[in-house]
């Protein structure tokens, strides 16, 4: 378990949060540790009292960035309070140092946070000010003749790192998080239909029932079962009958709204997910997808029909999730028993 766990119980390993908090207060960890001894060394072994005063600073804004965080503040926040706090030390540093002591090289470790804490965008604009500061800072330097032993091409070199890092960042951090999409596709998407797994749906009903216990608003669920399904596979054999449960999914996203959710329930049931949708609305729902449904030759002439259990959940309720579905259940085989090809509500 994160140590960080006892600050942010609610926060578990499938929440997208979940990472973002990892990074935060390793980075911390890493700051306050680094800062003090640092700032130490700087004190008893080099004897400069002037740049440990910043290590010090960031020490200081570290363990207060730490504790707002672990207070519940907000992550974006922390995140930004982090990356300018790293930026406003070194700079002090690299000012200090008049460019000696390699103390523009320490830049350089700026993008790597700025990327993995702000994200691509930010991290890129955040980077590129700050190195084409210091860029500039630099050649002042050399033609000030301020600093020993720099020419052009140490300036050269120092924009070339640069330019390198910020491209090298912002290339792992696209791949990074492409590879993050699609895991997390991969993870809600039944691989078959493409529409969303029961895990998915699951999740999705619990956040909008929550959402309609705030906004005092109805949801709806419409719980599908294709007609004489294992008839099909039977006389056209299972992969046409796999071609038809993904022309059955096509058919209910272009019937349904953008913001209902569609997915499979296990085998060829599937549901949908109606927010804001009183029972009335889901019937004419379930009418609309039904008629879509024996309209369509799905595969080689095939045609099929579904029967419908519809359920409403309505703010304030004394139904649970499992009740509501468990009604879903009930109306759907009440469809069946009365001749399928129809839909079913109430309770």
């Amino acid at each position: 378990m994160k140590f960080w766990h006892k600050y942010h119980p609610d926060i578990d390993a499938a929440d997208p949060r979940f990472k973002q908090v990892s990074l935060i207060y390793s980075i911390l960890l890493i700051m306050i540790a680094y800062f003090a001894i640092i700032g130490t060394l700087n004190i008893t072994l080099f004897y400069a009292p002037e740049i440990a005063f910043f290590d010090y600073l960031g020490l200081v804004l570290a363990l207060i960035i730490f504790r707002f965080v672990s207070r519940g503040g907000n992550f974006k926040v922390a995140s930004w309070a982090v990356i300018v706090s790293i930026a406003a030390v070194l700079l002090a540093f690299v000012h200090l140092a008049e460019g000696r002591n390699y103390s523009l090289m320490w830049v350089t470790i700026l993008p790597p946070f700025a990327f993995f804490l702000l994200g691509r965008r930010n991290g890129s604009w955040v980077s590129a000010i700050i190195l084409v500061y210091c860029s500039w800072y630099l050649y002042q330097l050399i033609q000030q003749q301020v600093t020993a032993n720099l020419g052009l091409g140490a300036l050269f070199n120092f924009i070339e790192v640069a330019t390198a890092q910020v491209f090298l960042f912002r290339f792992y951090e696209n791949s990074r998080q492409e590879a993050y999409d699609q895991l997390q596709k991969t993870a809600i998407t039944d691989p078959l239909t493409k529409v969303y797994n029961r895990l998915h749906l699951d999740n999705t009903l619990k956040s909008l029932v929550a959402q309609a216990n705030r906004s005092h608003q109805a949801v709806s669920i419409l719980l599908l079962d294709v007609d004489h399904f294992k008839a099909v596979n039977d006389k056209y054999g299972h992969l046409i009958g796999d071609k038809v449960l993904i022309r059955l999914c096509d058919v209910v996203r272009e019937t349904v709204r953008e913001t209902d959710a569609v997915g499979r329930w296990g085998g060829e049931e599937f549901l949908v997910i109606c927010p804001n949708t009183d029972q009335q609305q889901a019937i004419q729902f379930g009418q609309r997808i039904i008629e879509n449904i024996r309209a369509e030759a799905v595969e080689k002439d095939v045609h099929i029909t579904v029967s419908i259990g519809a359920a409403t959940y309505s703010a304030g309720a004394t139904d649970s999730i499992d009740r509501i579905l468990s009604s879903a259940d009930e109306n759907l085989y009440r469809a069946k028993r009365g001749g399928r090809n129809q839909i079913v509500g109430g309770s």
